[in-house]
């Protein structure tokens, strides 16, 4: 079982030693959240949720609540990342293939049999191929925040998107 935990353990120290440090540089840096939602089915295109990321800052983490879930489509995978038309974009870089097909809150994994977190939330630890999760910083360059269905003829879906980040 340690094998399982040990993952999930070290994502949580380098979190709190990201947060402990910033803080100590910027004693006033407050986590935020901040909801996004979607009300208007995916077309299946990369779509601007209307919601930027500060300059200058960090990403946490990202989360799906999937309030509707998708029947009709074909495939029913959510990409949720940073405009892929701005500098240092990533249309899937927060979280790529969350399954839209169940209600409910969906993360971002790891696991090998069905990694969902995204390149701009992962590290490779050690060149290992072991991903690790890490912080986005946040350079002034990319931050507008969009999410791509993986199919054009989805019908149902309704849900919110959580980024979690603390803005400088």
């Amino acid at each position: 079982m340690w094998f399982a935990v040990r993952p999930l353990q070290r994502a949580v120290e380098v979190l709190q030693t990201y947060v402990t440090a910033l803080q100590a540089v910027q004693p006033d840096a407050v986590v935020k959240t901040h909801k996004i939602s979607i009300a208007t089915v995916p077309d299946g295109s990369e779509e601007d949720s209307g919601f930027d990321l500060p300059v200058k800052g960090v990403v946490l983490d990202v989360f799906v609540d999937v309030t509707t879930a998708e029947v009709t489509g074909t495939t029913k995978l959510l990409d949720v990342g940073l405009d892929s038309g701005e500098a240092g974009g990533d249309a899937n870089g927060f979280l790529t293939g969350i399954d839209c097909a169940s209600l409910g809150l969906q993360k971002g994994t790891l696991l090998n049999s069905g990694q969902t977190l995204g390149a701009l939330l992962a590290v490779d630890e050690g060149g290992t191929g072991e991903l690790v999760p890490e912080p986005h910083v946040l350079n002034g360059t990319a931050v507008s925040v969009t999410y791509t269905a993986s199919a054009a003829d989805w019908a149902e879906f309704v849900g919110d998107i959580y980024v979690v980040y603390i803005e400088m």
